[in-house]
């Protein structure tokens, strides 16, 4: 399978090179990501805390096309070949969208394929994009770990808020990452529901140095498809940037999720029972959150640290909190990156509790216009 993914590559990089001489010449960008790992939590089944032998593996590869059709529009197509077998691994469509700029009715910015939904701050970037190694536990948790990706189309415009920079993204989703991110296996066959989200930004220039993003997003729709229910995910977000010269800055940026349901099961169709032995609708309320800061110095090092704390979807019981340090290192204009991160995770059961460390070192390159970790 591999050798079909570098074909295809080869193919789609003659096809630029051929059109060169046309207004139509997509940029593409190739970005590979690579981790050595170790922690010590493999053995604790046998009471041995011990670090691993570090595991050198092989992440992701990306491979992003982008070019404006017009004036007014603009094509994405990201393709992903996922680790951590790289002989075994398909390469297959992340993203593939058209977006219209301008030209349209009220100011309206379109957006129309398979794409990131705009749900929070991190939910739209790509993991070459974070300033660590790992995602966030709420992420995780309450997102999965390809975030909300789904086929919809999205509606966004600027509010007429003044000086304060605004906007407004409506989305109506197919609902397909659902059952990955927050919900039940869908096995009946049927197709999936729409699901629909939101984020309302606004953009503050504090002084000629600073600024602060804050934003607020739902997402809804039917987790459980056997009993028709609904989710509801209120999401508060913000990103402070001080950046009083190009080769220093300091970001702080943090999320917190809200999440509410109504359930007769948890994802693993275990029923809910009452007090009495019979079968119960609960409502579920849960959230998590992650903070950061992430300090940029000398222009090519960052040295940051990370906290996160998160239930589940369906469970208060069910909680984890991580703390991770980590060191950044861009030597070439961002087109190469090196990340050493350590971090503790705690996750905590009825009955039990599990803390784990581990240390990672992550390697990642561009080639093309798309940086590896742009600033």
């Amino acid at each position: 399978m591999l050798r079909h993914a570098i074909v295809l590559l080869a193919l789609t990089l003659c096809v630029s090179h051929g059109n060169a001489q046309t207004s139509i010449n997509p940029d593409i960008s190739v970005i590979p990501r690579f981790l050595i790992e170790s922690n010590d939590g493999e053995r604790l089944a046998e009471g041995i805390r011990k670090f691993s032998r570090p595991d050198f593996q092989f992440q992701e590869l990306e491979v992003v096309i982008s070019s404006y059709l017009n004036p007014f529009a603009k094509a994405d197509v990201i393709m992903t070949l996922p680790g951590p077998d790289l002989e075994a691994g398909k390469l297959g469509l992340e993203e593939l969208y058209l977006s219209v700029l301008r030209g349209l009715p009220l100011d309206l910015n379109v957006r129309l394929g398979k794409y990131r939904v705009d749900f929070g701050k991190l939910n739209v970037q790509h993991p070459h994009q974070w300033a660590f190694v790992t995602q966030p536990l709420s992420q995780e948790r309450f997102l999965g770990e390809e975030g909300l990706n789904d086929l919809g189309i999205s509606l966004s415009t600027l509010l007429p808020t003044g000086d304060v920079y605004s906007k407004l993204t409506l989305d109506v989703l197919r609902g397909s990452s659902i059952g990955e991110a927050t919900g039940i296996e869908d096995t009946t066959g049927a197709k999936p529901t729409y699901a629909t989200s939101g984020r309302l930004m606004s953009f503050f220039t504090l002084t000629d140095n600073s600024d602060l993003e804050t934003g607020v997003s739902f997402y809804t729709g039917i987790h459980d498809p056997y009993f028709r229910e609904r989710f509801w995910y209120w999401n508060l977000d913000f990103k402070y940037k001080y950046k009083p010269d190009m080769y220093t800055s300091l970001v702080l940026q943090g999320e917190y999720l809200f999440n509410t349901r109504n359930a007769h099961q948890d994802r693993d169709f275990n029923q809910f029972i009452d007090v009495n032995g019979n079968s119960e609708r609960r409502s579920i309320s849960t959230s998590g959150l992650y903070l950061f800061a992430d300090y940029q110095f000398l222009k090519i090092y960052t040295v940051g640290a990370r906290f996160d704390w998160s239930q589940s979807p369906y469970s208060k019981d069910d909680r984890a909190r991580a703390i991770a340090l980590f060191l950044g290192y861009y030597p070439v204009e961002e087109t190469l990156g090196l990340r050493l991160q350590y971090q503790n995770t705690r996750t905590e059961l009825p009955g039990s509790a599990q803390s784990i460390n581990s240390i990672a070192l992550q390697i990642l390159f561009s080639l093309g216009p798309h940086k590896a970790h742009p600033f």
